[in-house]
């Protein structure tokens, strides 16, 4: 179950992703040039580190925790990009597609690095 769930978390947050692109870019005409592409595949990379628990964890409240994060993570990263795109446009909105997914990378990482340090002390127990 928590393979497919993460799974489905991912994917979920990478189509939101890309739809806020595509809404913020009006269309697919910035996919035509190598940078559009750049930017869409920097966009979906932290959605691939949540997707990468699904190798790295295998106790499954580890696993339960990766799960709940990532869906916290994904909602909060739509509301981010709805309130930045939608709501309220600005010429500067676009710099989101960049600064975000850093951001979403690094956190991506320290709570992974945490949840495997914890499923390290977990599996040592008796």
């Amino acid at each position: 179950m928590f393979k497919s769930a993460l799974m489905i978390t991912a994917m979920i947050g990478a189509l939101l992703a890309v739809g806020f692109e595509l809404y913020a870019a009006r269309g697919f005409a910035f996919l035509e040039s190598a940078s559009g592409l750049l930017i869409t595949l920097w966009t979906i990379i932290p959605y691939l580190t949540l997707h990468a628990g699904y190798y790295f964890f295998e106790h499954p409240r580890i696993q339960k925790q990766w799960l709940s994060f990532s869906v916290i993570e994904v909602a909060v990263v739509a509301w981010l990009y709805f309130q930045t795109v939608v709501m309220y446009p600005d010429a500067q909105g676009g710099l989101i597609f960049l600064f975000l997914p850093v951001w979403q990378g690094t956190l991506n990482m320290l709570v992974g690095m945490l949840l495997y340090w914890r499923q390290s002390r977990l599996n040592r127990l008796p």
